[in-house]
């Protein structure tokens, strides 16, 4: 049986709502790297070399944030997909980013320049919430947390494109594109809102998340959905 690659379709989506949670997660991590001592909330790659660097010169203070991070960050995929999974809902995605706006909003009462560890939980668990939502209702194939993911499908997507001759694997290369680029311009506008606004910068990505979270719930009466 052929493939959607083998057959020249576009095997990757990416609807505008992917774009913007890439913003929210790439938003949330500077301010988190900026305010955190350099601990990534959204990026655990980044957080896994940093606690192995710190523990390999003995620095166990320094790489224990690091570490903690990322159990934590599980717990919040696992909640996001123990929900998302009982019944992959348009709904029920609607809730998801509702609780994820909640958390951000919890973490900028909690977040300040030299914040320590505990301030970075509910961000931590909020970004691992984001990523149960698009994919697992099929509308997009991309993560929006961390982007290495992304890339990897960016340089795949390239390689289809010069191997059949462009044809729909350049559609594929532009959406993976335009997911990193919208990942990096969160953070640059992060970084800038918190140079300039403190951390209430945070209610932008809370803004985006209820205003996705409104739209989901009424596309789900719309559809009068059923669980897939």
């Amino acid at each position: 049986m052929k493939s959607a690659e083998s057959a020249g379709v576009s095997a990757l989506r990416a609807p505008r709502e992917a774009f913007l949670l890439a913003g929210v997660g790439g938003s949330v991590d500077a301010v988190g790297i900026l305010t955190l001592g350099g601990l990534f909330v959204a990026h655990m790659s980044g957080n896994s070399a940093a606690f192995g660097a710190a523990f390999g010169q003995g620095d166990w203070l320094k790489g224990l944030p690091h570490l903690l991070a990322v159990p934590v960050f599980v717990f919040g995929l696992f909640l996001g997909y123990l929900w998302i999974l009982g019944a992959r809902t348009y709904r029920r995605c609607a809730v998801l980013l509702a609780a994820e706006a909640f958390l951000l909003s919890v973490f900028f009462l909690l977040v300040r320049p030299g914040s320590g560890f505990p301030a970075a939980i509910p961000a931590l668990l909020a970004m691992g919430l984001q990523n149960a939502t698009l994919r697992e209702l099929g509308c997009s194939s991309f993560p929006t947390t961390y982007v290495t993911g992304v890339l990897d499908m960016f340089g795949r997507a390239a390689a289809r494109a010069v191997i059949e001759g462009g044809g729909p694997a350049l559609a594929d290369v532009r959406r993976a594109g335009t997911v990193w680029l919208s990942y990096a311009a969160g953070a640059i506008l992060g970084s800038a809102g918190l140079a300039g606004l403190g951390t209430g910068v945070v209610f932008v990505p809370v803004a985006i998340l209820g205003a996705l979270a409104i739209n989901f719930s009424r596309t789900a009466s719309h559809l009068a959905e059923a669980p897939k």
